[in-house]
């Protein structure tokens, strides 16, 4: 797969644009195809104008990047590597809340394919991705 999305040959999508993220995507866009996907269509259009909505990296950032940033799971469905950064906040006794996590699951469950690879970014406790996320990736039909 690393070759292939070297030569171009498959896309690879980030899903969570946030300061995390975002600038991932963006340094994975100076050598290979990137989808960068939000579900904030305001967020994805300044992205798209070179804005960066954390307010973390300047204009320049955005340069000389194969980027193409979309809340469409249409377009979404041509990646081939998911790597997901999204937010996993923590309540007042520090209990997770999956709920970002597992809504990227059920949005990488609509548009998988056999073969394509998964990475969570997130930060989430062992077994989580096995557990909680995997099966609501797996929920949805091919």
């Amino acid at each position: 797969m690393y070759n292939e999305l070297l030569r171009k040959e498959h896309k690879l999508a980030v899903i969570g644009l946030g300061y995390v993220g975002l600038p991932i995507a963006l340094e994975f866009a100076r050598k290979i195809d990137v989808i960068g996907f939000d579900i904030n269509a305001k967020r994805v259009e300044m992205m798209k104008n070179g804005i960066d909505p954390s307010c973390e990296l300047d204009k320049e950032a955005f340069e000389g990047c194969q980027i193409s940033f979309t809340d469409s799971l249409e377009e979404l469905k041509e990646a081939r590597f998911f790597v997901v950064a999204v937010p996993t906040p923590v309540d007042e006794h520090n209990v997770p809340d999956l709920t970002p996590v597992l809504k990227a699951s059920e949005t990488i469950g609509k548009v998988i394919k056999k073969g394509d690879y998964v990475v969570f970014e997130s930060t989430v406790y062992p077994g989580c991705t096995e557990e909680d996320c995997l099966p609501v990736i797996e929920k949805f039909p091919d």
